[in-house]
């Protein structure tokens, strides 16, 4: 099969300018909806405390931030400070370890959606503030939050995923190009599995961390493997088993976990030796090995876990936020040196975010979190959504530090959904509690994070 990086290499740099030229395809924009796009869900497995990734640094914020987290607040001169400012005229750094991330964001290649998590409906302040169960169900649990992040629904937690809905979707949307659309680089999951397609397990061999020692036991990654074929059986009877996909995986497209005749050792791009990078790195080979002249659509599935941290939290994320920020920058290069970044786009994903108050050495089960999105459709160096007030008066604290989301993740999913090519007529079934929140889901998209919104 003709390759992508053959196909430059082969082409030359007159050619490859070809494939992307407007006059050949009409526009960059028809390129792009009628060639490949993919997306990579990366899932900070255990919830993770976003609240330490991206701080407010603006006098008033960031003393609230220092108020409530105590211990745990990062000082305002470690702060990376991101260029600009929001609408509201705040300002905001990351992590003193993120400088990619910062790097990325700055360079209008990432962005932050703030303060997002799973919502039956929008929630008034009247509701905040009283004691009815305004929440979904299994509000704070690992497993049942796993669940409805990955299902893109508190009803559908035990059949299929948001994911594996948007893969059913595109079938007969996009030719069926002898390539899998679903592939995990973590194994069994539940936001990959459709009613009409699964994922491919594609996954690198593990590699033991330095942090995962530190961090709590608790493998999440089995736990959400145990959940998606709990959901398996009830989507094709109790005595069926999830399929082992591994040498399919290899038979349909030639790359094949641990295949040592396709590692990039042609890129100039250099992964670290870590399970979360050697995942993107994965993910970047199987890429590269797609037919440029065909169309399609891919949706990938990276897990990095080890992120509930009720104990030292600031020596865990001062070893764990580096190894996302570090991935996200190499997998950024590496799509760039396939001249695709314009055509993958990565986003974050967690089970909750956590409490913005520490317990005291750690911080708790929270609720809304903030996600990262990157790549070159995207219109990076903003905030999407409403990064909360952080004082303790604000309605969203319900208690204890723990935000109520201001975006669902329906919302956030959608944006996602829509321009991965899912037909409007079909975004009510990826998303069926979608309708709750009255978008209009044309162009004038929930949060309008990408350039064609």
């Amino acid at each position: 099969m003709l390759t992508r990086r053959r196909f430059i290499k082969n082409s030359g740099a007159i050619g490859a300018s070809l494939i992307a030229s407007p006059m050949i395809m009409g526009s960059s924009r028809l390129s792009h909806a009628y060639g490949y796009r993919a997306l990579v869900c990366i899932n900070l497995a255990g919830g993770y405390d976003s609240f330490n990734m991206l701080v407010p640094s603006d006098a008033s914020q960031y003393s609230a931030y220092s108020d409530a987290r105590t211990n745990l607040a990062l000082n305002r001169s470690s702060l990376l400070d991101l260029a600009g400012h929001t609408k509201t005229g705040r300002s905001y750094g990351v992590h003193p370890g993120m400088p990619e991330l910062r790097e990325l964001y700055n360079n209008g290649e990432a962005a932050f959606i703030a303060n997002v998590g799973a919502l039956n409906k929008p929630l008034s302040a009247a509701e905040l503030k009283s004691n009815v169960d305004f929440g979904p169900s299994q509000l704070l649990s690992h497993t049942g939050q796993i669940g409805q992040w990955q299902a893109g629904s508190s009803k559908l937690i035990t059949s299929s995923g948001w994911g594996g809905r948007a893969a059913d979707s595109l079938q007969g949307v996009f030719p069926a190009n002898d390539i899998p659309v679903s592939v995990s680089m973590c194994g069994a999951n539940t936001f990959q599995l459709g009613t009409k397609t699964f994922p491919y397990d594609c996954e690198p061999p593990r590699i033991r961390s330095s942090f995962s020692e530190r961090s709590v036991g608790i493998d999440f990654d089995f736990v959400t493997s145990q959940l998606a074929k709990k959901a398996y059986h009830n989507l094709h009877g109790a005595s069926s088993h999830w399929p082992d996909t591994k040498i399919t995986m290899a038979k349909k497209n030639g790359v094949a976990a641990g295949n040592e005749q396709n590692k990039l050792s042609d890129f100039q791009t250099k992964f670290a030796q870590d399970h979360f990078s050697q995942q993107l790195s994965k993910v970047a080979q199987i890429i590269s090995e797609q037919d440029p002249t065909k169309p399609a659509r891919q949706i990938f599935y990276v897990s990095f876990n080890g992120w509930d941290h009720h104990h030292q939290l600031l020596a865990s994320q001062a070893s764990m936020l580096p190894v996302l920020s570090q991935g996200l920058l190499s997998f950024r290069n590496a799509l760039s040196e396939l001249g695709l970044f314009d055509d993958v786009t990565t986003f974050t994903a967690s089970e909750f975010g956590r409490s913005l108050k520490s317990n005291g050495s750690g911080s708790d089960h929270g609720w809304g979190g903030h996600q990262i999105v990157m790549g070159g459709d995207i219109q990076g160096s903003q905030i999407y959504g409403q990064y909360p007030d952080l004082s303790p008066s604000n309605p969203l604290n319900i208690g204890q530090g723990v935000f109520a989301p201001t975006t669902s993740n329906n919302q956030y999913f959608a944006e996602l959904a829509l321009w991965l090519g899912v037909p409007l007529s079909k975004i009510s079934y990826v998303l069926p509690n979608l309708q709750a929140f009255k978008s209009r889901l044309g162009k004038d998209a929930n949060l309008g994070f990408f350039s064609n919104s």
